[in-house]
């Protein structure tokens, strides 16, 4: 059974959306390398989209309350798979190398990791 996670992320003060996804888009070629065959069998990042002041462009609610500026879905086989995926982006020398380019533009402070459970497609 697939297991899946959510990966709500928002950037930086002081760095535009722009930045942002060209940033993200740099990281994940390191992460990849970095965790070689654990890597998921999806990893889908969806940027929100912004508007000329810089806000998400949201159909409800308030973009004032909207920090994130991707929302990514990552796929894997099952949990063991997710585990090793853990493991590689976790020993001491990867997060050190992580965590110091996510400096640079992501706000760790405000993002968000779940679960996903039960998937369904809308013609389902």
């Amino acid at each position: 059974m697939v297991y899946r996670i959510m990966i709500f992320a928002p950037r930086k003060a002081g760095i535009t959306h722009e930045e942002f996804k060209a940033r993200y888009e740099q990281h994940m070629r390191m992460v990849a390398e970095i965790c070689g065959d654990a890597a998921p069998l999806k990893h889908t990042r969806s940027y929100l989209k912004h508007d000329v002041a810089a806000k998400p462009v949201l159909l409800a609610g308030n973009a004032e309350e909207m920090y994130y500026d991707a929302i990514v879905n990552m796929v894997f086989e099952d949990e063991a798979a997710f585990g090793r995926f853990h493991a590689a982006l976790t020993t001491e020398e990867a997060t050190a190398k992580i965590e110091a380019d996510e400096a640079g533009f992501w706000d760790r402070s405000r993002m968000k990791v779940i679960v996903v459970d039960d998937v369904k497609e809308w013609n389902e």
